[in-house]
């Protein structure tokens, strides 16, 4: 492809990536500042700056249902939200599951009112977007196989809808589980390997996006590379101190107890779980089965969950081993476990999938190898049309959203995933064979 033709598709490609982000960000403030009864249903005004307000009023300890309680309803929490959410419908039901210092993280948003609060949230979340893609492109830059597509990327993960929805609905996927995978990685590569475990370990803020990172640290680990388990281990630790310290034991053992409920919560659809939202492999499957044969089945599920998490850390381990350029073998291991992680986390749900920017974050930043160029490239593509498929379905008919239909489809990707490690490895560590004297 000529230079000049290559130079024109990358700016007609910026172009309209930052229209479409322009826009998309235009909607935002518009519906934050006028459409008050649809965004106060928004997961960051019911969630996180009702956990901040109440962090900030020293009532920490309304942040969990008491001992014993069977579901979310009639709650210190739920009712808090309701007192700071004039129009938010009674029906409803607000809840918080993230450990306590995750609520003291957003007192300073509790100092806003609701909506300039979700939209300082939202400028926060396109901020760390736009930064995850520019620590890609600059190492990138450093090497010899750079696309010199800058952080483009970033706004053309926009148009992947659960990052919009993720950042519409004020989740915090992308500040505290896309950012520290991708800033630890980037670390990785640089070959700051303690300050990379160090990073990865924030996202234990966002369990979903902390498993690949600790799978990704257990594979440099096989490959002799040490350092980013440590780092882990050291920042959980600090994490795990902090809360203690800043809060108490007692409440730390609660949230742990609200974990477990959450887990039975968000597997029994009378609690008006929203199915077609639980899209990871082991919940949708146990969605299908009666709840009187959960306990059964979970362990099955879950069993299986692991094998297929075993396989993913496999392929990973093997990668980082191999002699690979440490390029291709780390960005392709972390497309391995990123891929991996909704058919081994169970509470995933589908705003988590921005998980998936992180991947496309990958393999826009590099050139990749002319039999690796196409199976990389074509498994994003695949991946955002279906992702965005099914996100068109959740929004304009939920009935034709079927989470085990995805999930098997995701699958179906995540085996194509392994199937280009599987190539890296058999055609890119090939050692030349000497040419015949003649």
């Amino acid at each position: 492809m000529p230079a000049c033709y290559r130079v024109g598709m990358k700016k007609a490609v910026s172009l309209i990536a930052f229209g479409w982000g322009f826009i998309l960000v235009l909607l935002f403030i518009f519906t934050d500042l006028t459409q008050a009864k649809t965004v106060q249903q928004a997961d960051y005004l019911q969630t996180f700056h009702t956990a901040g307000t109440l962090v900030r009023e020293g009532k920490a300890p309304m942040l969990y249902p008491p001992p014993g309680a069977t579901s979310f309803m009639n709650t210190e929490f739920d009712r808090t939200s309701h007192r700071l959410l004039r129009e938010l419908p009674p029906s409803s039901l607000s809840e918080y599951m993230y450990m306590p210092l995750v609520a003291a993280l957003f007192v300073p948003y509790s100092l806003l009112p609701p909506e300039y609060s979700i939209l300082a949230w939202q400028v926060t979340s396109l901020i760390a977007l736009a930064y995850c893609a520019f620590l890609m492109s600059k190492y990138a830059s450093q090497t010899d196989e750079s696309t010199e597509l800058d952080i483009t990327p970033g706004w053309i993960a926009l148009s992947f809808l659960p990052v919009a929805l993720s950042i519409w609905i004020g989740q915090i996927s992308v500040v505290y589980g896309l950012l520290p995978l991708i800033g630890g990685l980037y670390c990785v590569f640089k070959r700051r390997d303690l300050q990379a475990g160090l990073v990865w370990s924030l996202a234990v803020i966002k369990p979903q996006f902390f498993i690949p990172a600790l799978m990704l640290a257990i594979a440099l680990a096989t490959a002799k590379r040490f350092k980013p388990v440590i780092g882990i281990a050291c920042g959980a630790t600090v994490v795990l101190a902090v809360n203690l310290i800043a809060f108490s034991p007692q409440l730390f053992s609660e949230w742990l107890a609200t974990l477990k409920l959450a887990d039975a919560v968000y597997s029994d659809v009378k609690f008006g779980v929203n199915q077609p939202l639980a899209t990871s492999l082991p919940r949708a499957i146990i969605l299908l089965v009666p709840v009187a044969q959960h306990a059964i089945f979970k362990p099955v599920v879950y069993a299986l969950s692991a094998v297929l998490g075993g396989i993913a850390l496999f392929f990973a381990s093997r990668l980082m081993r191999s002699t690979l350029p440490d390029s291709y073998k780390i960005a392709l291991a972390a497309i391995v476990c990123i891929f991996a992680t909704p058919m081994v986390v169970p509470h995933v749900f589908f705003y988590d999938f921005a998980i998936f920017a992180g991947a496309g974050f990958i393999a826009a930043a590099f050139a990749w190898p002319e039999y690796l160029d196409w199976r990389v490239r074509s498994l994003t593509i695949a991946t955002w049309a279906i992702a965005n498929i099914y996100g068109v379905l959740l929004m304009t008919n939920k009935n034709l959203a079927v989470p085990i239909v995805f999930v098997l489809i995701m699958l179906e990707l995540f085996r194509r995933a392994l199937t280009t490690a599987n190539a890296a490895l058999k055609y890119g560590t090939v050692k030349p064979q000497p040419e015949a004297s003649p």
